[in-house]
């Protein structure tokens, strides 16, 4: 796995990432939508202190994802242990014939 080094700006400071490189484009993905939530925080004038609105941010972002995450009470990764398990099955069953 290659790691790439990455530069990206969040609250007008610059921090260096590293990720994989097939990771790069939603690395920068997570990095718009923060700096969106920030923005949005900050618009509403209530909060000026950046520690809280990085803090609010990342509570705002991590409910939505966890509301995207958790349907009818079955988390994504399970979905996915059940996708593999199927996808094992199928191709053993394959492989027999």
């Amino acid at each position: 796995m290659d790691i790439q080094q990455v530069k990206v700006e969040i609250l007008g400071r610059h921090f260096n990432i590293g990720t994989p490189a097939e990771e790069y484009n939603t690395l920068m993905q997570a990095v718009t939508m923060l700096n969106e939530k920030i923005s949005a925080i900050q618009n509403t004038g209530r909060i000026v202190e950046t520690d809280k609105i990085v803090i609010m941010a990342a509570l705002n972002l991590t409910h939505d994802l966890l509301k995207m995450s958790l349907k009818d009470d079955l988390a994504i990764g399970d979905f996915e242990r059940r996708i593999a398990d199927l996808t094992k099955a199928c191709d053993d069953a394959l492989a027999l014939l």
